[in-house]
């Protein structure tokens, strides 16, 4: 059974129940006001709600203690079955763009605002957007995989906004403590402490008094000036030079990627009565795999992780892929010498121990970038390392490459 919910206007909300073929069984119009109850009433009956947008309906039934099991988030799938080469070839795929794909409104149903500028548009009918996605499905080359993955990132959905709902426990204290044990002491109109002293460093090897290590640009220009042979600022360029410049510089920058990325600025954006609430975007990337659109939340560096402290009577339990993707890998196309690397509790360890790399950092940017398309950087550089030392898997890549080159074209 799937129930369709919509917002017709103002202050009620539009129910349609359906049956296992998405024909209308009955609608409703009930106030918005007694929504939460409505569907608190209902779950119990395992529904499959069906709605434009997760983040609009679902914080909205979390902030009344209402929790549902499954849903069809009809813009997210929208996007799936608009570029998945096996719906390629359906009406909706061909179709024009319309309301559906519309970037996903993180909004909820009622605004904060003291009054609305303007009223919001009424919703389109989602009963109607289920079945043309249904259709879409049944048409399509693998309806079967294509309708486990719009249920299985809808799924998705419901979880992105439940975690972000729930927030991770964050010690604001601990973090600030961090970033002064590590910057040095914040000041209000400079940089902190320690990152000042650096630059001061950097000015004198350079015996440049104005250099600014913040501008790529700037900073280029005043080393090719105190003769580096350099093309760009990038750490791993810098590595290779032998000048007094480098040790500074490169202290600099790992100092102000955490003061940009994770400094007090972030934590006052991010970090509220002891949580931090990142926002997910499930099934963000071509890949299928979750992005962030706010807080980093994928991406936090080690140095910060020591805020991240359990709530009292609670115990924060850590849960590693342990490098999912190539382990996958090396057993669809049966890469004998990743599967023994694989055997190591650390897959990227086990490959320096195999020759294949020096550094886990060099065999886990190589293996990422050689699975992902990564060309420039560290990644293009420990390439052809990598398809040496596991040449099935990386022929396997590239087949798989070519074979979506060609439904693409």
């Amino acid at each position: 059974m799937y129930v369709a919910v919509s917002s017709p206007g103002p202050g009620v909300v539009d129910v349609v129940t359906l049956d296992a073929d998405a024909a209308d069984v009955a609608r409703e119009r009930i106030p918005e006001a007694g929504f939460a109850d409505w569907v608190a009433a209902h779950e119990p009956e395992h529904p499959r709600w069906v709605w434009a947008d997760t983040k609009r309906w679902y914080p909205r039934l979390l902030a009344a203690g209402v929790r549902v099991e499954r849903c069809i988030d009809l813009r997210m799938c929208r996007v799936i079955l608009r570029n998945a080469v096996a719906s390629s070839g359906t009406q909706l795929a061909r179709a024009r763009r319309d309301r559906w794909d519309a970037t996903s409104h993180a909004t909820t149903l009622a605004s904060d605002a003291l009054f609305e500028l303007e009223p919001p548009e009424p919703d389109d009918d989602p009963a109607l957007e289920l079945r043309r996605q249904r259709e879409a499905i049944a048409e399509s080359s693998a309806p079967g995989r294509l309708a486990l993955l719009v249920a299985a990132d809808s799924v998705g959905a419901l979880v992105a906004t439940e975690l972000e709902f729930a927030g991770l426990p964050w010690d604001a204290a601990r973090h600030d403590h961090i970033l002064t044990e590590l910057l040095g002491e914040r000041t209000p109109a400079a940089r902190p402490a320690k990152m000042e002293q650096l630059v001061a460093e950097i000015r004198t090897a350079l015996d440049d008094s104005r250099v600014n290590p913040d501008s790529p640009p700037v900073l280029l220009k005043s080393l090719q000036r105190a003769g580096l042979r350099v093309g760009s600022t990038s750490r791993w360029e810098l590595k290779g030079v032998d000048h007094p410049v480098v040790a500074p510089l490169l202290a600099y920058k790992k100092l102000a990627r955490l003061y940009t990325a994770n400094g007090w600025a972030w934590l006052a954006e991010w970090v509220h009565g002891g949580r931090f609430r990142p926002v997910y975007v499930p099934a963000g990337v071509v890949t299928g795999r979750w992005a962030s659109d706010g807080g980093g939340a994928l991406q936090l560096p080690q140095q910060v992780r020591g805020a991240v402290v359990a709530d009292p009577g609670w115990k924060l339990v850590v849960a590693d892929a342990a490098q999912l993707e190539p382990r996958v890998l090396a057993a669809m196309s049966g890469d004998a010498a990743m599967a023994r690397a694989g055997r190591a509790h650390d897959m990227y360890q086990g490959m320096v121990e195999a020759g294949a790399v020096e550094t886990r950092s060099q065999a886990k940017y190589g293996m990422l970038g050689a699975i992902y398309g990564g060309t420039t950087g560290e990644s293009g550089r420990m390439r052809p390392r990598i398809e040496r030392a596991f040449p099935r898997a990386m022929a396997f890549v590239e087949a798989a490459a070519r074979r979506g080159n060609r439904a693409r074209s």
